[in-house]
């Protein structure tokens, strides 16, 4: 398959991107190559075989994203792509979708507005407090905590006094701005949906569900909207008609703006990052068409959800969901991960597909947002206590966000 001649006259680097779902096989091999101004000579910019990719099932190259740097050689006026697969009868497939070419970013000097992430807590009082320390090291002057909900285990009094301590024993570490996205765990204890929903907002200290923070730091305003359930489940986030015009509001209030806009919900949408095709992930907003539409129309929107504990290694971790009729480039959907422990999915296909957990663990997120991009790194953190990877805090994905409004 070949793209058209794609203009790269005065380009000194350009990026492709494109949708991938590869399954492996021994013997099978796919490729990417580029070719400059017709010269013939097909240049190697990604390949997928034995050697690179496991055999039959590896989830870091499913559902994923592939962006790949492309250096345009001096003069050259035009690029063709060609993807290319070779394999045996009886072998697996490779699925492409989305294709675009961009400029490529430039070096940036710049100091960014950070944020720390966190989510999936659920009663590891000790690995939140060690997530802490360790994004505190690579992240000081971060302005903003985002915890992306199932803060507490079931929700109970002692569950947040034990949050409680952690923020308090935190408190010269953490950054100026805390926002909280209400999850399900806040709500399992059987006590009434009133009382375990103010419990929650307590915490957040506000008095809805959802609402407006704007971060302040080296790279100018981040604005987050946090989004949440309203009442009682089912659904498992139901949300009134007022909830979801601010948004569409907010929304078109920042893009006027300019400004990367990051949306946090506990929930992930469908069809959107880590395991959000499984059929029980897959509705839980009472709404999830009418978001998944509203945000399409807004490439600057990047929603960070949890929920799913999926680990980061896989190919949907970050996730560019494009809608009927929306913007092209649609909107950015990012696993925020888990401080609990990891979940992952078997099987070949939603009939018959089922979950486990995989092993202890310690995820979260930071961000760095720039005026004309975004940078998202998934870290490890390393479980906390006796026996645990103290040693840990490293970065195991990133992705950049391009701000499509940046001027």
């Amino acid at each position: 398959m070949s793209s058209e001649e794609i203009k790269v006259a005065g380009e000194s680097a350009i990026e492709l991107s494109f949708d991938s779902h590869y399954r492996g096989w021994a013997g099978q091999s796919a490729s990417v190559t580029v070719e400059f101004d017709g010269s013939g000579e097909q240049t190697e910019i990604l390949r997928y075989d034995s050697s690179s990719v496991e055999d039959n099932y590896d989830g870091s190259v499913l559902n994923a994203n592939e962006t790949i740097a492309v250096d345009v050689p001096a003069g050259a006026k035009k690029a063709v792509f060609r993807w290319n697969f070779q394999a045996e009868a009886n072998s697996w497939y490779w699925a492409i979708d989305s294709v675009s070419v961009r400029q490529a970013l430039p070096e940036t000097a710049e100091e960014p507005t950070s944020a720390w992430v966190v989510s999936d807590i659920q009663g590891e009082p000790g690995d939140l407090a060690h997530a802490f320390s360790d994004v505190n090291e690579v992240r000081p002057d971060a302005a903003g905590l985002l915890m992306v909900g199932d803060i507490v285990a079931t929700g109970s009094e002692a569950q947040w006094a034990e949050i409680d301590k952690v923020m308090n024993d935190a408190e010269g570490i953490l950054p100026g701005t805390v926002a909280a996205a209400i999850g399900n765990h806040e709500s399992y204890t059987g006590e009434p949906w009133e009382v375990l929903r103010d419990r929650f907002l307590s915490f957040a200290e506000r008095d809805r569900v959802w609402d407006e923070y704007v971060l302040e730091g080296a790279g100018g305003e981040v604005p987050v909207l946090v989004l949440g359930q309203e009442s009682q489940r089912p659904p498992e986030v139901p949300m009134s008609a007022e909830q979801i015009d601010w948004l569409k509001e907010r929304l078109a209030h920042w893009t006027k703006q300019g400004k990367q806009v990051l949306v946090i919900s506990h929930f992930p949408l469908g069809d959107t990052a880590s395991a959000s095709w499984i059929p029980w992930y897959h509705n839980h907003y009472e709404h999830n068409d009418q978001l998944t539409g509203i945000l399409g129309d807004y490439p600057n929107a990047v929603m960070l959800n949890g929920h799913t504990h999926y680990p980061f290694e896989l190919g949907d971790w970050a996730t560019q969901r494009r809608t009927d009729g929306g913007h092209p480039d649609g909107f950015w959907a990012v696993n925020t991960g888990a401080i609990q422990v990891e979940w992952d999915a078997r099987g070949e296909d939603t009939a018959g597909i089922s979950e486990i957990v995989t092993r202890n663990i310690n995820r979260g997120l930071t961000v760095d947002v720039y005026e004309d991009r975004l940078v998202i790194e998934g870290r490890d953190f390393g479980v906390a206590g006796a026996g645990g990877t103290n040693d840990v805090n490293s970065v195991v994905r990133s992705v950049t966000i391009p701000n499509p409004l940046a001027k």
